[in-house]
């Protein structure tokens, strides 16, 4: 019996350390300070410095006014709310960010002490080493610099550049196996880190950073004899002349990261576009050149970079299309070629339809040069254009010229009598319309106009307040009250998502194209990308990526800067998908800085969200008013 309690008494004793430890656990971690930003182990993209933001535990909240977070020495203020935002130096590495709470009165003297800490918390990132020269004093190839995404496949007359970085001020050249055995090279003019963030967000300079020497650039134009298969290009490089005299040295080789093919037979191709909507970049993972090529599009392939074929559209443009989403046609077949005889337009009730027989599906581009002209290209094709017909009952159009810019290069200019309003393009079997939409009744009115509001971000929850409001729910918030304001106005308003239900980004667009919206509007709240000072670039900004959409966002940003009162952060061109349709005018407008913790309490106000929804439905029906209609 005796026995028996024991055990049991052992038992228990076990069971209540347990609890004990669990609870210790559960209290050690409400009563740390959250570190919402950056993660832990996160690899960031800035090597100089970065904004720090998170919050102390709830229990600290009343006497937040008293308090300050010090982070890795330096102190910063803490909100009403309980959020912070730091911004510190990094340096490169395994780096640890250390933050303490103190009482305002009694922090230590050290500003390292943990003494008199309220709360703390310790994580650790990685911090990319940035670029660095080469000492003079050793005679090293670094490796590539600058190079291609992939392996290369290029032919006759198209030049190979190549780069590499090495000891500054020394002979350097490359050779290619079979090929060619020198070509010389030259030293480039020192170069900057530069960091797009802090170009485009930030004061408009890059940040601090060394100038790169040792970086040698040189050529080769590849001619039509000879013949390379999968080979590494090699660097060379030996002291100068002159150091050789006091220093022989034997010249040091290094093979490059990427293999070149060239001249290979297997170009040129024809490729046809087997995805339902397809881009082509100027260079591969770089800016967009041409959008929305629908399935069955065909062009001429005549090399390749990595996962990319590079394309011949006429006799000087070329671009890029990754290989996954088009197939290669057999041999010997060459992308259609047309001679384009006339040209017919038709008019409707809401729009003017052009319409160009051809002989395939040509890739094509449209440009909107200024508000009342728009250009359409089309690759593949010749001019014997002795005829175009207007439908004399519209008055959309006022004129059309044709021009054949280049060989394989024809272009349609379209003069309208008043502002774009929008346009579609569509293949019928291998006919291309281009549609031009006209604006909806009683322009100058809001009543009426449909108007989609797309509350950005969803199961993504996109950026996150110190406090942990995500920027989905607080683009919810706000669009619901937008949606309310303009509805009074006599809008009818249609919500990407109601709720926080999953919504792609990709079907985001249809929603819009499904409801005929008149006008599309996604609102988002910003952050910064790493190595931006948030305290010093901060504000309301709009996005638009058409010129028809260029109005509107002057528009709103106009009444975004005189309602919130927040700093103007700019007007942009942004390369954003909700931003891409043509059928409409579409922005995206940033309403506040999420990351700082007095806008992050802002927008959890009521006060803030009815100044925002003024502000977005005064700037929509500035526009309307505003829209030259010709009239």
């Amino acid at each position: 019996m005796l026995y028996k309690n024991r055990h049991y008494v052992r038992a228990l004793l076990a069971v209540c350390v347990l609890l004990l430890a669990a609870a210790t656990k559960a209290y050690s971690q409400a009563d740390s300070i959250v570190i919402v930003y950056p993660k832990a182990d996160q690899t960031l993209a800035a090597v100089d410095s970065t904004f720090v933001l998170g919050h102390i535990p709830g229990r600290l909240i009343p006497e937040a006014a008293g308090l300050v977070v010090r982070i890795n020495g330096l102190d910063f203020p803490v909100h009403e709310t309980g959020g912070f935002l730091a911004w510190i130096p990094l340096s490169p590495g395994n780096f640890t960010i250390q933050a303490y709470c103190f009482r305002k009165k009694r922090p230590p003297k050290s500003p390292t002490s943990s003494a008199n800490s309220l709360a703390e918390a310790v994580i650790s990132v990685v911090v990319p080493q940035p670029v660095r020269s080469v000492s003079e004093d050793s005679l090293v190839i670094v490796g590539d610099y600058q190079p291609p995404v992939g392996d290369l496949a290029i032919s006759a007359g198209e030049m190979l550049e190549v780069r590499f970085q090495g000891t500054p001020k020394c002979q350097a050249w490359f050779s290619i196996p079979g090929v060619v055995d020198s070509v010389p090279m030259s030293e480039m003019s020192p170069r900057k880190q530069t960091y797009w963030g802090e170009a485009l967000f930030g004061i408009g300079a890059v940040p601090e950073s060394l100038m790169i020497t040792g970086i040698y650039s040189g050529y080769y134009v590849i001619p039509p004899a000879v013949r390379a298969d999968s080979t590494r290009v090699l660097y060379h490089l030996n002291y100068s002349q002159h150091r050789q005299f006091k220093e022989p040295s034997a010249p040091l080789a290094m093979e490059s990261g990427y293999r070149v093919t060239l001249n290979s037979n297997k170009y040129p191709i024809t490729v046809r576009f087997s995805d339902s909507v397809q881009a082509i970049r100027v260079r591969p993972l770089a800016g967009y050149n041409i959008l929305f090529q629908p399935k069955g599009v065909e062009a001429l392939a005549v090399g390749a970079e990595g996962d990319w074929y590079r394309l011949k559209l006429s006799a000087t443009q070329f671009g890029y299309v990754s290989k996954s989403p088009v197939e290669g046609l057999p041999f010997g077949l060459l992308p259609p070629m047309t001679y384009i005889k006339s040209v017919r337009t038709y008019g409707y009730s809401d729009s003017v339809r052009i319409e160009i027989p051809l002989a395939g599906m040509h890739p094509f581009k449209v440009i909107e040069e200024d508000s009342r002209t728009i250009r359409l290209q089309l690759f593949g094709v010749v001019s014997t254009t002795d005829w175009i017909r207007y439908d004399f009952a519209d008055s959309l159009i006022e004129i059309a010229t044709w021009d054949q810019l280049e060989e394989g290069l024809y272009e349609l200019r379209i003069r309208l009598t008043h502002d774009l309003w929008g346009y579609d393009c569509n293949y019928h079997a291998t006919t291309f319309c281009l549609t031009l939409l006209k604006p909806p009744a009683d322009i100058h009115q809001l009543r009426g106009k449909t108007i989609v509001l797309d509350p950005g971000h969803s199961s993504e929850p996109g950026s996150t307040g110190p406090t942990g409001y995500t920027e989905a729910e607080a683009n919810l918030a706000l669009a619901i009250t937008v949606q309310e304001m303009l509805s009074l106005r006599g809008a009818k308003v249609i919500l990407t998502r109601p709720d926080m239900r999953n919504l792609p980004l990709v079907d985001r667009p249809a929603v819009a194209k499904s409801n005929h919206a008149d006008l599309f509007v996604s609102i988002h709240n910003n952050a910064q990308p790493d190595g931006v000072n948030p305290y010093l670039n901060n504000g309301v900004s709009t996005y638009y990526y058409h010129p028809h959409s260029l109005k509107l966002a002057k528009c709103v940003q106009t009444q975004m800067i005189e309602q919130t009162g927040l700093p103007d952060y700019g007007l942009y061109f942004g390369n954003l998908h909700v931003a891409r349709p043509t059928q409409y005018p579409s922005i995206l407008v940033e309403c506040a800085f999420i990351i700082i913790p007095e806008q992050e309490s802002l927008l959890k106000t009521e006060r803030f969200r009815k100044q925002v929804a003024k502000a977005i439905a005064n700037g929509i029906e500035a526009f309307l008013e505003e829209y030259d209609d010709g009239k």
